[in-house]
């Protein structure tokens, strides 16, 4: 699996998605058992919790296991990665996402990667007509999403959680801002935006034929509660990535994590007698710098909640 299609692809999954989810139904991942990726986090003050989510509408995701169930009942507030809707989220996208008028995709990028481009969305006229006035980061996220876009059909968990949390009166906030997504998303500059959606373009034709998607893969590790596996599939040939590929991997999650472990230690130092709900995308808790990880350096037991 290309490096960069895997990024795109965490970053869909591990930001939130940003497009209206298509009519057709999502294909059934072969795993079909749930074990939450759930954490427990205690100091002497002070219970919260830790869930990793995907950003997805599969039933499979957003059927609560019985532990979580407990968890986010037993707490008063609930922090997802943003405090704002998707409909707030989309708006921001929608102005940020244009290029500045009179200027187009294809003035930016080659010939030859305009036409894969076209190819990739099967010559739809219509939608080359909005790529094109989309700048290439845009691009590139919604070409990746047009795989994950079946298992997005509905409210993702993580809006059902926030929706949920405002009906039963629990505090609501975002570990995040939406500037701080927005950076991640259109990480680097324009030259290195147009060198990543060519690596993109590339290997979505390469791998077109491919019979298990890598939003399939990842589901199915989630959907086992493989945290490892998750985090295997995330930097496998990283090592041999492009220092532009290591730099955006590490705004995606390493920058993330450590302004997300900071601000739940400042929020426990300040509200220790709030139980509060974190659910991010589950690859923040994941590996040797994940949340977790960094919650535990810092003084907290952190411990996984089995099944």
């Amino acid at each position: 699996m290309n490096k960069w299609i895997k990024y795109c692809v965490i970053t869909a999954l591990t930001i939130g998605s940003v497009f209206i989810s298509c009519s057709e139904g999502a294909p059934t991942p072969s795993v079909t058992g749930q074990n939450p990726l759930l954490w427990k986090v205690t100091s002497e003050n002070n219970t919260s919790y830790l869930f990793g989510t995907m950003h997805v509408a599969d039933p499979r995701v957003t059927t609560l296991a019985p532990a979580v169930e407990a968890a986010f009942t037993d707490s008063d507030a609930i922090f997802t990665e943003l405090k704002e809707s998707q409909i707030e989220l989309s708006a921001r996208v929608n102005v940020e996402s244009m290029l500045p008028e009179g200027t187009y995709l294809s003035d930016l990028i080659s010939a030859d990667m305009y036409a894969k481009i076209n190819e990739l969305v099967k010559s739809d006229k219509m939608v080359m007509n909005m790529v094109n006035k989309w700048r290439p980061w845009m691009v590139g996220m919604y070409l990746q999403m047009i795989e994950a876009m079946p298992y997005m059909q509905g409210v993702a968990l993580d809006m059902q959680l926030n929706n949920r949390a405002r009906e039963e009166g629990k505090e609501v906030g975002g570990i995040e801002t939406i500037d701080e997504q927005l950076a991640v998303l259109a990480f680097g500059s324009e030259e290195d935006q147009i060198k990543l959606l060519g690596i993109a373009v590339d290997s979505m034709i390469e791998k077109a034929d491919n019979e298990i998607s890598d939003t399939e893969l990842m589901l199915n590790d989630y959907l086992e509660g493989d945290i490892d596996g998750l985090w295997e599939l995330a930097n496998a040939n990283l090592l041999d990535a492009s220092q532009l590929e290591k730099d955006a991997f590490d705004a995606l999650l390493t920058v993330r994590n450590d302004n997300m472990a900071d601000r739940i230690n400042k929020r426990i130092k300040a509200n220790p007698e709030s139980v509060t709900f974190y659910a991010f995308g589950a690859l923040h808790f994941a590996g040797p710098h994940g949340v977790g990880a960094l919650l535990k350096g810092m003084g907290y037991e952190v411990e996984r909640v089995v099944k």
